[in-house]
């Protein structure tokens, strides 16, 4: 059975390009982010946030944040339909707001809210747009929320390396190097798993 956490790491891939040769990522991942700070009982959370600093523009207009709910089943989803103020309290402050699923099938006819797109994974595992999530014009958000931002951003960047190596890229003469830190790939840090499957083909 899919799992929310299966979800999130398709998520990470998807929000993961990293600039041959560099480590300048275009996208910065942050997990389970939560409305304000505190542990108020009225906070909402979503399941993921990507920021992508490459969007361009005069003046950085095309900059984006996209928001993410993950639903694993179809009675996942219709609890979801039930409070339809419950994403609200965070898709406000966003350019995008994706619903994401393992299988589209969950998702009926005309069960998408305005304004909603729709993630799931293709043929080959990875996720696509099923239905493109259309820019919309968000509130400016406030300070409390930023940090909680910053705070998720930073929790999921230590984390990450639990769920999956970090890329890699390539230097100079297409030596390769770990996207995190580009040391000599594999990194034993950002890429643990790699670095074990090395250290045990050389004993």
């Amino acid at each position: 059975m899919t799992t929310e956490r299966d979800m999130l790491n398709l998520l990470l891939d998807r929000y993961t390009a990293i600039r041959r040769g560099t480590i300048a990522d275009r996208w910065v991942r942050a997990e389970h982010v939560k409305s304000s700070l505190g542990y108020a009982d009225g906070d909402r959370i979503a399941d993921f946030v990507a920021g992508d600093k490459y969007g361009g523009g005069h003046a950085g207009e095309k900059l984006a944040l996209h928001g993410h709910e993950v639903k694993v089943s179809r009675s996942d989803w219709l609890t979801e339909l039930r409070d339809p103020n419950k994403a609200e309290a965070i898709k406000k402050y966003m350019h995008h707001w994706w619903l994401v699923v393992p299988d589209a099938s969950i998702v009926k006819p005309g069960e998408l809210p305005e304004g909603w797109g729709l993630l799931a994974p293709d043929a080959t595992g990875k996720l696509r747009a099923k239905k493109s999530a259309p820019r919309l014009s968000p509130e400016e958000p406030p300070l409390a929320f930023i940090i909680s931002l910053m705070s998720a951003a930073a929790r999921t960047a230590h984390r990450e390396p639990l769920h999956r190596d970090a890329p890699v890229t390539f230097g100079r003469r297409y030596a390769p190097h770990c996207g995190v830190c580009m040391t000599a790939s594999p990194c034993s840090i950002h890429q643990p798993r790699a670095a074990a499957d090395l250290a045990s083909s050389a004993a």
